[in-house]
């Protein structure tokens, strides 16, 4: 993403006291209150993206959806699934909004485990409003995120800004890619308060730190954010345990324009409902019931140049039902759970489905168990019958821990694919630094 410039940075600070005011307020609104302003929201954007961008008046048009009939979000049901395929297909001409050109916004490539490269643009506006977002989500987190409170950035490209033109809320940057005794140098001499990065690095880099590095962290560290990639609530509490602070997830997405869920101190997962409408459907986009498990579909309320409306994201979760409540006091609802990409998952002989949570849960498991043996390690499903676990072998490593986490490994698969343990030299990284951990070669 390009930096922000004088121009924005000074509407920024403009704008900060009353969006962060708002932002703040919007967590803790009463239940009815909260759904007022999602629904108003939604119905504006549906309004807009029909009248303004080419690719939704053609689908909704062809499903015979009448605009009108659209009056709160629980009608988003009458509006069919937008497809990842369909962004990538119509971008620009039929994805950005009239009014907008494509060479004075912001533009950002993701493209996930899938392997397929989406485009996403956004207006000057929104990119202010999604800091100050982030902004709210480091408060959250850290119990109150103030002006002198550094944050460490480990990401595959840098932040639009480094701080506010007063020099407050400083971000340092630390490329995902750096060689991990350079992250390491670069991690202790930025004394952060917070630290963000994906999960795999925070177990890459931790490896690295002696006791005397951890309580130099410790020194300033108050919470550690981990994003972009899966990762397991079991993950997270060790991670904890070995840092002395919370660890705690936050669920992104570049075509939401930033953040669509993350934990609170409590580990309530808080679903952002005033940017954002999640919904968990079944394959055909009708809704389920709270609870059950599903795809993650969602829309963001704040992108006006390029909308998101029921977007398949092609995740899997669960909801709570809206008057579980979490112990912080915030109003907004949570997930019940989060097992990631569809396409990291497994499909076993039997049709058994087997989430990329719970493969997950299988391979750290085994790290935790043999961590002297074990670097690192990924899953990967090679065809329906065959499943590799791919490690990097440490020194304790022997022919009969391999056995033994090959027999395990295989018993968690319910015995029913061949199982191999291939030593390798590097794992599989996407060309922007993310360790899928849990891999399906099966189309």
């Amino acid at each position: 993403m390009k930096d922000f410039d004088q121009e924005q940075l000074k509407l920024l600070m403009e704008e900060a006291p009353e969006i962060r005011r708002e932002l703040r307020r919007n967590q803790f609104l009463e239940r009815q209150q909260l759904q007022r302003l999602q629904d108003a929201a939604f119905v504006k954007m549906v309004r807009h993206a029909y009248s303004n961008v080419p690719l939704y008046r053609k689908k909704y048009d062809a499903a015979g959806v009448d605009i009108h009939s659209i009056r709160a979000v629980q009608d988003a049901h009458l509006l069919p699934v937008l497809e990842k395929e369909e962004l990538i297909e119509g971008f620009p001409e039929e994805t950005i909004a009239a009014g907008y050109a494509l060479d004075e916004l912001t533009t950002a490539i993701t493209g996930g485990s899938s392997g397929k490269t989406v485009r996403v643009a956004y207006s000057a506006q929104t990119m202010r409003k999604r800091v100050m977002t982030a902004y709210r989500i480091y408060d959250m987190m850290m119990g109150g995120y103030k002006s002198h409170h550094v944050q460490t950035y480990v990401y595959t490209g840098k932040y639009p800004l480094e701080s506010l033109p007063d020099g407050s809320y400083q971000l340092k940057h630390i490329w995902t890619l750096d060689p991990l005794d350079e992250a390491r140098e670069k991690l202790l001499h930025s004394k952060p308060h917070m630290l963000t990065l994906y999960p795999s690095r925070l177990e890459d880099i931790r490896r690295t730190l002696s006791p005397q590095d951890v309580e130099l962290l410790r020194t300033n560290l108050v919470v550690i954010n981990v994003k972009s990639e899966m990762s397991t609530q079991a993950q997270r509490n060790e991670w904890s345990d070995f840092f002395g602070v919370p660890v705690l997830d936050e669920y992104g997405s570049e075509e939401m324009a930033g953040t669509v869920a993350a934990q609170c101190t409590h580990k309530g997962y808080h679903v952002w409902e005033d940017i954002a409408v999640v919904e968990v459907v079944d394959d055909s986009g009708n809704p389920m019931p709270d609870g059950d498990t599903g795809d993650l579909v969602a829309t963001c309320l704040y992108n006006w140049a390029m909308p998101m409306i029921r977007y398949r994201q092609g995740d899997i979760a669960a909801l709570h039902p809206v008057d579980k409540l979490c112990s912080c006091g915030r109003s907004m609802r949570m997930l019940k759970s989060f097992e990631g990409r569809r396409n990291s998952s497994f499909v076993l002989p039997s049709g058994r489905f087997l989430s990329s949570g719970y493969l997950l849960d299988v391979g750290y498991t085994r790290l935790m168990e043999y961590g002297e043996a074990l670097n690192s390690w990924s899953l990967v499903q090679k065809d329906k019958n065959t499943v590799a676990f791919e490690c990097i072998p440490g020194p304790g490593m022997t022919d009969d821990i391999r056995e033994r986490i090959r027999n395990e490994v295989t018993q968690f698969l319910f015995n029913e694919v061949t199982v191999e343990v291939e030593f390798v030299d590097f794992l599989r990284v996407t060309n922007r630094g993310k360790r899928n951990q849990i891999i399906s070669l099966i189309s």
